[in-house]
């Protein structure tokens, strides 16, 4: 038989039962915010004599008033509610039966399961900060303590900052309400659009805004989540109640902050080291010159990409920047992306300066130029030659020459290595003083009248274990004349 079915045969324990309810109700139910309005509590029913509503009760004691009933692992003296329950007690739902309980002070408690709270209708439920607090069952009327709201287990915890949301009417109203979204982190109901089993507690007391229990002795130690915010950002962290002086302290949270090139989010955005170089590296001093900063993935600054016609070479340090101007063709280092650098022939005055650097240690520049040979009927003076103008003397550089359109990156010959370079077929005589040789296909002279116009290529590179320099390069290039040509060494 359920509670709301019973009675009492004597009649004067119906008059004492009903002043004592009115008496409690005159009295109020006042309860501070930690929601301990029976104080510690415990197996003593919170400081309620023994035989009174709300108070232990036995076999060997019976209730002076109500009926002593079983609540979780203890008995106390109980009647059905509403009406409204004495001072000391609040109404709970217990085994399907609403009944006033005395207040043990569980409401927040600290908790991990519900078997952590003192009532069996409480429930442990999970604030939005992340502390777990035991919340006392408010189903059956609503009522809850100063600084508390009755609100749906399934609608809790609500978005930090948000609104709490309406908890509906109260159990004795009528049918309750859905039971929303979400649901209890332990022993609670299943959220969704169900409605809850009747008889069974679904309406909590939970904490107002900030939706965290007061900080008390009671809740030392309890750890919830904390943030600090500025200009930058939002950084979270946790904080833990010290209960001595009913605070939470020691918030992890650090202050956010400008980003920087340190391997670390100090704007807490879940990313690290994002935004430009320049400004994440600026408190090492300005932008290198012609080029920029450069954050590594370990948070170092260092040197960016130099700008289109510098180079970093010889290295030095950051602060200089890229300090060595190159030419524009760069990078040149390959066949396959030579410079053109025009074409010669053997006439008077034609020529070709090539000018470069070589902007790294093991930096090479490829250049390429047609050389043409005219008809010159009686005679031929196309006479290739590639000499260094600059540095003078020149004890750094030397240079590949590949004749024929076959360039490759790795030549080799006679022609590999040099400073000079002649290709003729201007003979002269023996002795080296006499001018060229006339055409002639009768026998008296070396046949050289042919057309030996040819494409070219140039490798310049620094010669091995010579100190890098940014010197700058000049070579020469001409088709008519240079060096005295023999024959019988260097024409064919």
């Amino acid at each position: 038989m359920s509670l709301g079915h019973r009675y009492h045969g004597r009649i004067v324990l119906i008059g004492s039962f009903v002043a004592a309810l009115f008496a409690a109700c005159a009295q109020g139910n006042h309860v501070d915010q930690t929601g301990g309005a029976g104080g510690a509590g415990g197996a003593g029913g919170g400081g309620i004599p023994p035989g009174q509503i709300g108070g232990p009760c036995s076999d060997d004691t019976p209730c002076e008033q109500g009926e002593c009933t079983v609540v979780g692992a203890n008995k106390f003296c109980t009647v059905p509610c509403p009406p409204g329950c004495p001072e000391g007690t609040y109404c709970a739902l217990i085994n399907g039966d609403s009944i006033c309980v005395p207040d043990l002070g569980s409401q927040c408690m600290p908790c991990t399961t519900v078997l952590q709270c003192l009532n069996p209708s409480d429930a442990c439920l999970k604030a939005p900060a992340g502390d777990r607090f035991c919340a006392r069952d408010c189903t059956t009327d609503g009522q809850c303590p100063n600084g508390f709201t009755c609100l749906e287990g399934a609608k809790y915890p609500p978005t930090q900052g948000g609104e709490m949301p309406d908890a509906g009417p109260p159990e004795d109203a009528g049918p309750p309400g859905d039971a929303g979204d979400g649901g209890l982190d332990d022993g609670g109901v299943d959220g969704g659009p169900t409605k809850p089993p009747q008889g069974q507690a679904h309406k909590f007391c939970v904490p107002n805004v900030p939706f965290s229990c007061p900080c008390n002795e009671k809740r030392d130690g309890v750890e919830k989540d904390c943030s600090n915010s500025n200009q930058y950002g939002t950084c979270t962290g946790v904080e833990a109640c010290n209960g001595a002086s009913s605070s939470f302290e020691g918030c992890t949270a650090k202050v956010p902050a400008a980003e920087t090139c340190n391997a670390q989010d100090d704007d807490c955005d879940g990313m690290s080291d994002e935004g430009e170089p320049n400004e994440l590296c600026s408190s090492e001093g300005p932008v290198p010159p012609h080029a920029s900063w450069t954050c590594s993935p370990q948070g170092t600054c260092g040197l960016g990409p130099c700008e289109v016609g510098w180079a970093a070479y010889p290295p030095g340090p950051i602060a200089n920047g890229c300090t060595c101007p190159v030419e524009m063709g760069e990078p040149n280092d390959l066949c396959a992306n030579a410079t053109p650098a025009g074409s010669v022939s053997d006439t008077d005055g034609s020529s070709i300066t090539i000018t470069g650097t070589l902007g790294g240690a093991a930096d090479v520049d490829v250049w390429s130029f047609d050389t043409v040979d005219t008809n010159e009927l009686t005679t031929n003076s196309y006479h290739v030659s590639i000499d260094f103008m600059t540095p003078l003397p020149n004890n750094e550089f030397v240079i590949d020459v590949i004749r024929g359109e076959a360039c490759t990156d790795t030549p080799s010959g006679g022609a590999v290595g040099i400073t000079s370079y002649d290709w003729c077929v201007d003979g002269k005589s023996a002795d080296g003083l006499s001018g060229e040789v006339p055409c002639a296909n009768d026998g008296s002279q070396p046949v050289h009248c042919n057309n030996n116009s040819m494409k070219y290529f140039v490798r310049v590179s620094r010669k091995l274990g010579a100190p890098g320099t940014c010197t700058q390069y000049s070579l020469f290039v001409t088709a008519k004349g240079g060096d005295p040509c023999d024959f019988t060494q260097k024409c064919q």
